[in-house]
């Protein structure tokens, strides 16, 4: 049979080899068909091509660009990284009421908000008080001058807290006695007065009312999610859904959309841990087709280290006697795990801390000993410290370590960092440890964790091989000995995560009979810098045979 699309190019990286080739690449229907390496200057590409091509033949010269499998994204709150996409992003404002004005003005001023439904909330994204001038909480009298009557709800950079205005906290039934829930903290003033921050478990109180969205609505989201997707070469995503006592994703929208022809990004959808393991399990079996998956699970343990929720083995260094708040019921996770296994559904799990880590490791290791192999490939996400005693235990116990490269440089500058003075010089010093990980598990899976960062991969890749903050400090890299190569973060961004989430076969590297899921860049990243690779773009993006996106 015939190709339908044939690409050839002077550098082809398949993600098994150590270097691009010279070759093409054949597609016929959504698969591959073909991947041929040219072999020295008499190579008799044109012979070959000619053989396994006609006139409805599709003739694309990479020329001297790279050619690779499409971006696989292990960590992305699928439907806020929509609506990220939708909504104002905060993460330039330099104060409290600059971040006000900004939410205002993109949504049309007066007239605009007068516009929106009563009942409508306004969204926004990315704030963080360390990035402003006056490092100090925000308060919901900003938010109420601008919006008196509509509820509004503004989600921080790292995603564990909201910044709400006196109607949301009205809707959600906030008072200034209400109680903090269990692992959640509800910002008060010196006189016991909600201010309208929210931290982690407590944002379930808006969480529910606010993200409520209909089918349509989050068909929307996703459509925003999937052109830019596109535009970024991401053909593959892993939605890890439950958030905050909320589940962020429908499986009747994905088979929806599948059936109609519209999705152009492969979902494998997170159910909730904590949730019915019998429901997840019959879900697991009902969807599970070249674009939709629903196998795994998603909850977690700790929270982050600049509010002192990640749990850690010895104490903050700047707060003696604290190991971190747990903000989860542990005794309910470490029995779902164990359901989990039985039922063969794999498990990921957010932690951070050293002590979470651990906690997560053990888990899986007694799971495995109580019910045996039952198939599951479970994660550990973010891991920004692990002790170096419980690194080996991921090759050994076949935990995925799922990682988020542009987290190392989550604050803009080295004179914003935060983690010296939490974690004490030595942990500081070994956190983010990317190549210890790797070489105990032998691969990792990467992700970004999109709305907290971007999820442009290029930049992730970047970020790995650097470990500097936007201002190029600290010299030399942070914790330097865990950078990566450019080979190791793709293969990381595509068969590592395509790994991870089960998708190997099918996904991850440019061989004969995989899904065509292929991207052409600008340029050759192997004959650029880490600097200049954030700068480079996606050419062109086919997935699944087609294609989706041209530049």
């Amino acid at each position: 049979m015939n190709a339908d699309i044939i690409i050839k190019g002077t550098h082809i990286y398949d993600g098994i080899s150590d270097e691009p080739f010279p070759g093409f690449i054949a597609v016929t229907g959504n698969r591959i068909s073909c991947v041929h390496k040219s072999v020295g200057i008499d190579s008799n590409d044109a012979s070959f091509i000619e053989d396994i091509h006609d006139s409805h033949t599709q003739i694309i010269n990479a020329g001297d660009r790279l050619v690779t499998a499409g971006f696989h994204d292990s960590h992305t709150h699928l439907t806020l990284a929509g609506m990220y996409r939708t909504c104002v992003n905060l993460g330039n404002a330099k104060s409290e009421e600059e971040t006000a004005r900004m939410v205002y003005d993109f949504n049309g001023g007066a007239d605009g908000v007068k516009a929106v439904p009563a009942d409508a909330w306004i969204y926004g994204f990315n704030w963080l008080h360390l990035f402003w001038d006056v490092k100090e909480l925000p308060h919901k009298r900003t938010l109420d001058k601008y919006f008196p009557d509509r509820p509004v709800m503004l989600l921080n950079s790292e995603a564990h807290a909201c910044w709400v205005n006196s109607r949301a906290l009205d809707l959600a039934g906030i008072t200034d006695e209400t109680p903090d829930p269990f692992g959640g903290h509800i910002e008060r003033d010196p006189e016991g007065h909600a201010t309208g921050v929210l931290h982690d478990g407590a944002m379930n109180y808006c969480v529910k009312l606010a993200y409520e969205f209909s089918m349509e609505q989050e068909k929307e989201y996703l459509r925003s999610f999937m052109k830019s997707a596109a535009q970024l070469g991401i053909t593959a995503v892993v939605n890890v859904a439950p958030y905050f006592g909320k589940e962020m994703g429908s499986l009747q929208v994905y088979s929806e959309m599948e059936k109609d022809g519209e999705l152009t990004t492969r979902i494998t959808l997170c159910q909730d841990l904590l949730g019915d393991l019998d429901e997840a399990l019959e879900k697991s079996r009902t969807y599970r087709t070249e674009f939709v998956r629903a196998h795994m699970l998603k909850s977690f343990v700790d929270g982050v280290f600049p509010v002192h929720t990640a749990l850690m083995l010895e104490d903050y260094a700047d707060d003696p006697g604290n190991k971190g708040k747990p903000l989860f019921n542990l005794d309910a996770t470490h029995d779902a795990i164990l359901e989990a296994q039985k039922r063969g559904l794999w498990v990921k799990l957010h932690a951070i801390g050293d002590r979470a880590i651990r906690f997560a490791l053990d888990c899986f290791q007694e799971a495995r000993e109580v019910y045996g192999d039952t198939g599951c490939r479970h994660a550990i996400e973010h891991l920004e410290l692990v002790d170096p005693a419980d690194i080996p235990r991921f090759g050994e116990l076949h935990v995925t370590p799922s990682v988020q490269p542009e987290h190392v440089g989550l604050l803009p500058t080295i004179e914003d960092e935060v983690y010296y003075d939490i974690l004490g010089t030595e942990r500081a010093e070994r956190t983010w440890a990317f190549k210890d990980l790797q070489a105990s598990a032998g691969y990792l899976a990467m992700g970004s964790d999109c709305p907290v960062v971007d999820n442009n991969p290029l930049c992730g890749i970047s970020r790995g091989m650097t470990r500097v903050h936007n201002d190029g400090l600290p010299k030399g890299g942070w914790n330097p000995t865990q950078k990566l190569t450019l080979a190791e973060l793709i293969r990381g961004y595509t068969y590592g995560s395509a790994y991870g989430a089960g998708w190997e076969d099918d996904l991850g590297t440019l061989e004969t009979g995989k899904l065509a899921d292929i991207l052409i860049l600008d340029r050759n990243l192997f004959e650029t810098t880490p600097e200049e690779i954030r700068n480079a773009h996606v050419d062109m993006t086919i997935m699944n045979g087609r294609v989706i996106y041209a530049r």
